[in-house]
């Protein structure tokens, strides 16, 4: 039994769907029960409840011999790490109750890093915890910034015609898409040959936000769209207006400024098979372009 952690979300979601692919037996984890129901109708088992419930996860846990584990996102949380670290006990805790032997977690680049990394500070924390459970094999993985998390920005180009945010614009960053990371997760957890503790980093296009902001305008048909560099205070107020609380916004903005600094690069090169196939100009075209249409066409309904 291959039990998957935030089953309707973008890489959870992946992973469950193509392991149910796979013939596997699957149980997904999710906080509401509706939204799991198309898994289920797909043969998965459901679990529908709190990560954070040590209770509940050990009753979820019951009966697997590996885990797909992220930590499920909470944006209006009061203190960012400390919710990470409350979902990590909680985990452990359950994994070392149900003696689970193979587990897959969902970390980031730069979670070698102990501080200057936003989110990826709480994903360092937890990785720690889960490095006590000495006779488990776990695979850290740790894919680079989401390409889905620049659909955010659609709206701003849609009513304002430009693209922008903290960080600089002329500062590379790895991206990566949340089907490869999926896909990746899926074929460990089927195989389940992984032994001991490994980091896998799973890294696509590296781009400044320039570049990314041209590859979008050149698929949205927008000539010279232009990437602008919003100041700290601004993007605070943007990220808040959007229903991130003060600390999870000014988390995202030290993450920012943690990729200008180079904190959240790679650090593992050992084979070009790590190399996700998804570039950004291919899910520009085929993610981020339908998502820009469908909001110019509710704005002019």
């Amino acid at each position: 039994m291959v039990i998957v952690t935030g089953a309707t979300g973008k890489t959870g979601s992946v992973v469950a769907s193509r392991l149910l692919e796979m013939g596997e037996a699957v149980r997904v984890i999710g906080r509401s029960a509706e939204k799991l129901e198309s898994l289920r109708s797909r043969g998965a088992e459901i679990a529908a409840g709190d990560q954070g419930d040590v209770t509940f996860m050990r009753n979820a846990l019951d009966g697997a011999d590996a885990l797909y584990l992220l930590i499920p996102p909470k944006y209006d949380a009061v203190d960012f790490r400390r919710y990470y670290n409350d979902m990590g006990d909680a985990a452990v805790l359950a994994i070392r109750a149900q003696k689970v032997k193979k587990v897959v977690f969902l970390s980031s680049l730069g979670a070698d890093r102990e501080s200057g990394t936003g989110p990826v500070v709480g994903l360092h924390d937890v990785e720690q915890k889960l490095r006590r459970l000495a006779d488990v094999d776990i695979v850290f993985l740790r894919p680079g910034y989401f390409m889905e998390n620049i659909l955010g920005n659609a709206e701003l180009i849609a009513t304002k015609g430009i693209n922008g945010g903290p960080m600089r614009g002329d500062v590379p960053m790895t991206l990566t898409a949340t089907a490869d990371i999926g896909a990746k997760a899926a074929e460990l957890l089927r195989e389940r040959s992984f032994t001991s503790h490994s980091v896998v980093e799973i890294t696509g296009d590296r781009l400044t936000n320039e570049e990314i902001t041209r590859i979008i305008g050149d698929s949205l048909g927008i000539a010279h769209l232009p990437y602008i560099q919003f100041s700290d205070a601004d993007a605070l107020s943007a990220f808040t207006a959007m229903g991130l609380s003060n600390n999870v916004a000014g988390s995202y903005i030290e993450l920012m400024h943690g990729i200008e600094n180079g904190l959240l690069g790679p650090v593992v090169i050992d084979s070009s098979d790590l190399m996700a196939p998804t570039r950004f100009a291919e899910f520009a075209e085929s993610v981020f372009k339908p998502v820009f249409e469908s909001m110019k066409q509710h704005a002019l309904a």
